[in-house]
């Protein structure tokens, strides 16, 4: 259970750095890509991360995993939600 809540703090870090770097080089959520940047880097390694805390979680025991599986949620919310407002 621990190994999924450290691999679900670290995709949240590795996210965090992708929106940043993405917006920083230019990217927009109109279907323009930015230039390359560290968020080239950065995409493939947050869905590694997030696949995962959630096979761990999955295959986990007790009643924390709930908490991994929620973190899954509200990450997804919230890139959606970052994306949505840039567009406005």
């Amino acid at each position: 259970m621990v190994a999924s809540l450290i691999a679900a703090s670290s995709a949240t870090l590795v996210e965090i750095g992708f929106v940043v770097s993405w917006f920083h080089n230019g990217g927009s959520p109109h279907g323009m890509a930015p230039s390359p940047g560290l968020w080239k880097t950065l995409g493939p390694i947050f869905r590694c991360t997030m696949i995962a805390s959630v096979a761990l979680a999955v295959f986990g025991k007790g009643k924390p995993r709930m908490y991994v599986l929620g973190w899954t949620v509200a990450i997804l919310v919230g890139i959606v939600l970052i994306f949505l407002l840039e567009m406005d």
